[in-house]
C-alpha cells in the first residue's frame, strides 16, 4: 500500500496541481489565512462538526432501517435527514475550501486527499440516491429488504473511511 501511495503522490507532483496549489498559496485569501492564525483551527473545528452531521444523517438513516432508532416512516426519515446532509455538505465544501486555500500544497499534492475526495463524491452520490429511494419505496408499515440493509451498511463503512481518509491527510507524507 505504502508503495502504491508513494507512486500516487509522485504522479500528482508531476501534474498541473503543483503549479496550481503554488499559485493558490499567493492569493489574497491564502495570505489572509495564513497571517492570520486562528483561521485554520476554526474552520477545521466547523469542518469536523460538519462530518459529524453528515455522518450523523447516514447513521440514523442507517439505525432506522435496522429498527434501532426511530418510529417515523423510511421516507419520512430520509426525508429528514437528507437535508441534514445537504446542510453538512454544504458547510463540508465552504470549509474544505478554506482549509485548501490556507494549505494548498498540504492538500492538492496529498493523495490520501484526493482518496478521501473520490470517497465523499461517491458517498454522497450514493447516499443521496438511497434516501430518495426510500422516500419512494417506504411509507408506512415496511418490511426492510436485505439490499436496503446492505446498503445502509455500506454507508456507515463508507463514511467511516471518510472519516479516517481526513485525519490520515495531516500525516501523508507530501
Amino acid at each position: 500500500m505504502g508503495d502504491l501511495l508513494f507512486n500516487f503522490a509522485e504522479w500528482l507532483r508531476g501534474t498541473f496541481l503543483v503549479d496550481l496549489s503554488l499559485w493558490i498559496s499567493e492569493t489574497a485569501l491564502s495570505t489572509w489565512i495564513v497571517t492570520h492564525f486562528w483561521t485554520i483551527p476554526i474552520m477545521q473545528v466547523l469542518h469536523i462538526l460538519a462530518i459529524a452531521g453528515s455522518f450523523a444523517a447516514v447513521l440514523m438513516i442507517a439505525a432506522r432501517i435496522y429498527g434501532i432508532a426511530g418510529h417515523a416512516s423510511l421516507a419520512e426519515t430520509g426525508h429528514r435527514y437528507t437535508r441534514v446532509l445537504w446542510w453538512s455538505l454544504a458547510a463540508l465544501v465552504i470549509t474544505g475550501l478554506g482549509m485548501i486555500a490556507g494549505e494548498p500544497v498540504r492538500e492538492l499534492i496529498n493523495p490520501i486527499f484526493w482518496i478521501k475526495m473520490a470517497l465523499v463524491i461517491i458517498g454522497t452520490l450514493v447516499a443521496v440516491w438511497f434516501a430518495a429511494s426510500l422516500r419512494r419505496q417506504y411509507h408506512t408499515g415496511e418490511v426492510v429488504q436485505g439490499s436496503v440493509k446492505l446498503t445502509a451498511t455500506f454507508l456507515v463503512v463508507l463514511w467511516c473511511l471518510i472519516i479516517a481518509g481526513g485525519r490520515w491527510i495531516a500525516y501523508a507524507p507530501v
